[in-house]
């Protein structure tokens, strides 16, 4: 064990000199990059969600014509407020989202029962413009259904009469699409970070160290190789644990921004879920440290190895956009296999299903059985000559 801790000492002691390891491990898969794309998830559904509780300014023209219209508007929050005369240019120039024009027959088209003319004007190349124009016309389509209900009762009529089907929607599937997209975020930023976190180490404890003629020495050293290997192995898995833990805490703070009542309701990425997603997703540090250890082993250079585990990067991410596409069941064989595993059990955390304690069971299994087989094949080449070659 001395020996083994002696060659993980090292190895850390090593990486946190190197900046470049430090900043993809510490930063860039933690931080950055759980940034980046929740951030842009955030903007998106923020941009896209519509509060009707909160009070905003519509500027009206020709106000006066509809004194009905307007009081119902002001009681679904809506402050109402007189148009510019240049309204066309308001918009334009973004200093107005929305104006709501009131055609000057408004009130004669009412009372002879025919559709009253409005105009909703918006910048459709402004996002908040067209947000609120959403808005502004399902506030006005419930008003048109309430006025359309008086015009039924007036005239003796039951304003059922035409709702001909009443049709209801429930999913009884355990597999559901809602939140799938987001659901799997959370998976593909933990494996992502993951694979950041472990990558340049394994590449510099092995490739790096064959360039600079220092894995010789190691060699020589009075210790088995397998040792050798558990030592890098260790230390390569300390920074993958801290960069998936470091994701954890990144995802948690992010998602705090998101509009409540809104994915706060539809997922679950609070402090209890994000925990147990972890654990969930634990067994697959030793499995993505034991898979950039032997590819590391198997390259030639530090340029080779990149260059594999760049195109391993692939795999991780890969059923992250399977499962965009295509439906994959739950099931037995399913998850025992690696990686694909881990995206349904941790979906199942973020959309707070339930989860069978054999497909838990299955998950590590499988995963932990897949780290041993790689672990094996990095020791095993370590014990050939061509190690050094």
């Amino acid at each position: 064990m001395r020996r083994i801790f002696a060659v993980f000492k090292k190895e850390v002691q090593d990486n946190l000199r190197d900046r470049q390891t430090v900043f993809y491990a510490l930063l860039f898969g933690p931080l950055l990059i759980p940034l980046l794309i929740t951030a842009t998830l955030v903007g998106t559904v923020k941009q896209q969600s519509i509060d009707f509780d909160e009070i905003s300014s519509i500027p009206v023209v020709n106000a006066d014509l509809a004194p009905n219209l307007m009081q119902f508007l002001r009681s679904h929050s809506m402050d109402v407020i007189a148009a510019e005369d240049d309204y066309e240019t308001a918009l334009r120039n973004g200093e107005v989202n929305v104006v709501l024009e009131v055609h000057s027959d408004y009130g004669s088209q009412l009372r002879d029962g025919k559709p009253a003319a409005l105009i909703v004007h918006t910048n459709e190349a402004d996002k908040n413009s067209a947000k609120a124009g959403r808005r502004i016309s399902a506030v006005l389509s419930a008003y048109e259904r309430q006025l359309a209900s008086l015009r039924m009762q007036v005239r003796g009529l039951d304003p059922a009469i035409f709702d001909t089907l009443a049709i209801n929607h429930t999913d009884v599937s355990e597999d559901g699409e809602s939140g799938q997209l987001l659901a799997s975020i959370l998976p593909f930023l933990f494996i992502i970070s993951m694979v950041m976190g472990g990558f340049y180490l394994a590449i510099d404890t092995t490739a790096g160290e064959r360039e600079r003629a220092s894995l010789e020495p190691l060699l020589s050293l009075p210790m088995q190789r397998w040792q050798l290997v558990i030592g890098k192995y260790l230390a390569t898995l300390l920074f993958v644990v801290l960069s998936v833990l470091l994701t954890a805490v990144s995802i948690y703070l992010i998602f705090r921004f998101f509009p409540s009542g809104s994915l706060v309701k539809l997922l679950r990425f609070d402090a209890a879920g994000i925990t147990q997603a972890l654990v969930l997703a634990a067994p697959l540090t030793f499995l993505i440290t034991s898979l950039l250890i032997a590819v590391s082993a198997f390259t030639r250079s530090t340029k080779e190895a990149q260059t594999y585990l760049g195109l391993l990067m692939i795999i991780p991410m890969a059923p992250f956009f399977v499962l965009q596409f295509v439906t994959i069941r739950s099931a037995a064989a399913v998850m025992f296999l690696p990686m694909l595993s881990q995206y349904k059990l941790l979906e199942k955390v973020a959309k707070n299903d339930a989860i069978a304690p054999l497909h838990i069971l299955l998950s590590v299994t499988g995963t932990l059985l897949c780290a041993s087989l790689l672990l094996g094949v990095a020791i095993w080449l370590y014990r050939q000559d061509r190690i050094l070659r």
